[in-house]
């Protein structure tokens, strides 16, 4: 006789992610517990479970795999786990480049480079980074103009988990036809946690480039070019509660808030060719020979009669008014016996942040949940080389 099977198939929809125990019980069959199952956001998890003839009170435990393949959807995606958020090395401490962890995920710069701004630069499969959408807890963190930049930089600390979806997501994710990158934010817990911390980084540890070393400008040959690096800030989190009042199991409301500080300083140093101080009064004797300007020998010549100024240098009577004007706005030379450049400047270039994380969790009943949460943005900052050295500050401000 052919074996009977029975089987039953359960659908368990709005399982907040995290790691869950399923236990499986029928009269006549042993028990059959399955630990460590993680439920992904955004990516559903299936659970298969053979149930053996004997007694309930004969428990069968598996531990799940930590790898184990996702069969249930075509999305493709990997999540970084709150674990790996802290422990993986980010130069700069932007949990956006996490997704360079995912196959397929490619940057113009590799994971451990130094940046700390607003980026998304991220291409996936091959698609344009325009294309790309980024997520903090559900809610769209780009913005529609400046090259779809991201509108702010999560703070590490305050982060749970950054989950990439590279292709084949379910409608309601989509939005867009490259990747997602989701930013899910911590949430409070029953016992108050916080901390503070700071990451420094300074040129008084470094030493001198060859180019700077050999400047004739002794405030630039001297040291190397400031740099200074300040990441710090703060996070607390805990239960909302009134002793003997409202919330006394602290298992109802609770809060999360995280402060987080840059303060880059850098100098930058420009270098670049401009007209001699004799070509400024119409000597352009120079070009004759070697110089930085040209490849070979240049022989200037009248525009009107096509004849050659003898010894490359034109009559003062000739000279244009607006001709020298145009040659005197740019800067003086201030490097001398150098094959490639005569003029180098250094001016610094600040950048301040302030990140500003709120979450409030409230669960109300087991099977409901609400969640209110911020991330706020500040950046102040100053172009030092951008259109005529124009250095105005540029300040923005982006909640979201």
């Amino acid at each position: 006789a052919l074996p009977i099977y029975s089987v039953g198939a359960y659908t368990f929809t709005n399982v907040a992610t995290g790691s869950y125990t399923v236990t499986v019980e029928a009269q006549g069959f042993q028990t059959a517990v399955q630990q460590g199952m993680h439920v992904d956001p955004s990516i559903g998890a299936q659970v298969n479970v053979s149930l053996k003839s004997g007694s309930t009170s004969t428990t069968v435990t598996v531990q799940a795999n930590a790898n184990r393949l996702q069969t249930e959807s075509a999305s493709v995606g990997q999540l970084v786990t709150a674990q790996q958020v802290q422990s993986i090395q980010l130069n700069g401490r932007n949990p956006l480049y996490l997704s360079q962890l995912e196959p397929g995920v490619t940057r113009n710069a590799p994971m451990s480079s130094f940046n700390f701004s607003l980026d998304n630069t991220l291409y996936v499969n091959g698609s344009r980074s325009q294309e790309n959408i980024l997520t903090f807890d559900g809610a769209p963190m780009v913005r529609t103009r400046s090259n779809n930049n991201s509108v702010g930089v999560a703070d590490v600390d305050s982060t749970s988990q950054v989950q990439i979806l590279t292709t084949g997501y379910q409608p309601e994710y989509g939005r867009t036809s490259g990747g997602q990158v989701r930013i899910i934010p911590k949430s409070g817990t029953s016992s108050f946690h916080g901390g503070a911390y700071e990451y420094l980084r300074n040129s008084f540890f470094n030493a001198n480039t060859w180019e700077r070393n050999n400047s004739s400008d002794p405030t630039i040959a001297g040291h190397p070019e400031a740099f200074r690096y300040n990441q710090f800030g703060w996070n607390l989190n805990g239960p909302i509660y009134i002793p003997g009042h409202f919330n006394t199991s602290k298992q109802k409301l609770f809060f999360l808030v995280g402060q987080e500080y840059v303060r880059y300083r850098l100098s930058p140093t420009q270098t670049g060719k401009v007209p001699t101080l004799a070509m400024r009064n119409g000597d352009f004797s120079e070009l004759l020979g070697p110089n930085i300007f040209y490849s070979k020998p240049v022989q200037i010549v009248n525009p009107s009669t096509g004849q050659p100024y003898p010894n490359n240098v034109i009559p003062q009577s000739e000279l244009s008014a607006n001709g020298l004007a145009l040659l005197r706005a740019f800067p003086a030379p201030n490097v001398t016996n150098n094959p490639a450049y005569n003029w180098q400047e250094s001016l610094p270039n600040p950048q301040d942040q302030r990140k500003d994380t709120l979450v409030l969790d409230y669960v109300p009943a087991e099977a409901h949940r609400l969640r209110f949460s911020i991330l706020s943005y500040h950046l102040d900052y100053i172009t030092p080389f951008a259109g005529n050295f124009d250095r105005t500050p540029e300040k923005w401000h982006w909640p979201n």
